[in-house]
């Protein structure tokens, strides 16, 4: 018989093909068909059920009968699985700094008229800049900046004090240039992606935003998990593909923001759960709020750290349970940057804690990120600590967008201008071997 069930199918199996006809009753050696086998879980070792191999591994005999009952109990589950999969294969991919384009890089510097080590995160992010491109001088054509927009069901319990729709307002403006992030990009000569990977749906949007949709919004993470396990797996991979066709076009920096009323609540309650920071730490007023909804947005996050408990490495339980889709579709950025060589910015609150999700996934990503400005929200400092990076500049700036990533591109560019321009000891009459290098000298 023709089965509909085929997506079980796997001719890899070691007992395939078994089958002497195609009669209903031949499917007895099911392996064929078993969705832990489909996951790669499955070792072959069966038992005998009533005349009928079955996997061990298994708590649904495999009988044809039962085939419809396991597609609808687990096909959601094996899909979810199917993905973390795909995941854990493609953060193996990621590799670490390449070690002798950053000693080349370091010696370029080292030849340069000046105090060696005297031009400071300068020097420090385009030798690392150098190690993420394997050359010796680095090179920037051609940046963007991957702006997820998405709601957020939190913002029901009335802790911000925008309205929702200006999610996708904003969304519509930002596709004509006229945002903060807009500008500053233009000046930067950068590109601007806007991505709907979760917004409502309430207005017309323009057509010019990249339709990326997971689904309609977040749920309320105060009454119930805010996304599925299976959902941030789609988010991810959603991040992961607008930055790879990015990549694939010759961009060779990508700058992260965000659009999202009540995504600094959601940020925050991720934070608190992947670390041991308290609400005080990590929770502020994000885009402006009274003293009541400040009040409130510290108890929703407080309790929802009680109420889901989860490991705090559990990267991917505690997007879903507390998460929002802006989030999860950027650490999907910073993930695609790692896996193909390209570095990543990172904004303020929102994008941070992206980046941080993306590090505790791959600890390797963490090379190709770079911090941008120190944003007013509370808790930035720490999590550029975590990171592990500095902020090149103190703006007092707090927009979010991807706002400070046009900063770090100029920044970027300056030092490369340097090592393309800058004099060489050789070429004067200074003797270079008399300099001390001051590089990692601390003044008292």
């Amino acid at each position: 018989m023709e089965h509909s069930h085929r997506f079980f199918r796997n001719k890899a199996c070691k007992y395939f093909p078994c089958h002497s006809s195609p009669q209903e009753e031949d499917f007895n050696c099911l392996f064929c068909y078993c969705p832990l086998y489909f996951l790669e879980d499955c070792q072959g070792n069966y038992k005998m059920v009533k005349g009928v191999k079955t996997c061990i591994n298994c708590s649904i005999p495999h009988w044809p009968k039962n085939y419809d009952y396991i597609i609808k109990k687990l096909g959601r589950e094996i899909k979810g699985r199917k993905n973390m999969l795909n995941l854990k294969n493609y953060l193996s991919e990621i590799e670490g700094l390449d070690q002798e384009s950053l000693d080349q890089a370091l010696n370029h510097w080292d030849h340069l008229t000046h105090p060696i080590g005297s031009l400071g995160q300068l020097e420090e992010t385009t030798i690392r800049l150098a190690g993420i491109q394997k050359r010796p001088i680095p090179k920037l054509e051609k940046k963007t900046i991957i702006v997820m927009c998405a709601d957020s069901g939190v913002f029901e319990e009335d802790i911000s004090s925008s309205p929702q729709e200006f999610t996708q307002m904003l969304a519509n403006i930002m596709v004509d240039g006229r945002t903060g992030v807009c500008s500053l990009a233009s000046y930067a000569k950068s590109d601007v992606d806007v991505v709907n990977i979760g917004m409502l749906e309430t207005m017309d949007q323009d057509p010019r935003i990249i339709q990326k949709s997971v689904r309609v919004s977040s749920n309320n993470f105060t009454q119930e998990p805010a996304l599925t396990e299976e959902e941030v797996l789609r988010g991810i991979q959603v991040g992961i593909e607008v930055a790879e066709e990015r990549i694939s076009q010759g961009y060779d920096i990508l700058g992260t923001g965000e659009l999202g009323i009540a995504n600094t609540t959601t940020s925050s309650a991720v934070l608190h759960l992947m670390t041991d920071l308290s609400v005080e730490e990590a929770v502020g007023l994000g885009a402006g709020i009274d003293e009541d909804q400040f009040a409130r947005k510290k108890r929703i996050i407080k309790e929802a750290k009680e109420r889901y408990q989860k490991d705090p490495d559990d990267v991917i339980g505690i997007l879903a349970a507390v998460g929002s889709l802006d989030i999860v579709g950027l650490v999907g950025v910073f993930l695609a940057g790692a896996k193909n060589r390209v570095p990543v910015v990172i904004d303020g609150l929102i994008s941070s804690v992206a980046a941080l999700c993306a590090a505790r996934l791959e600890p390797k990503a963490r090379d190709y990120m770079f911090a941008s400005h120190l944003s007013r929200e509370v808790a930035s400092a720490k999590i550029l600590d975590f990171l592990g990076l500095k902020a090149p500049v103190h703006l007092d700036m707090r927009l979010g967008e991807g706002s400070g990533c046009p900063f770090t591109f100029l920044i970027l560019e300056a030092g490369i201008h340097c090592m393309e321009n800058m004099g060489v000891f050789e070429n004067t009459n200074i003797d270079h071997h008399v300099q001390v290098n001051i590089r990692d000298k601390q003044d008292d």
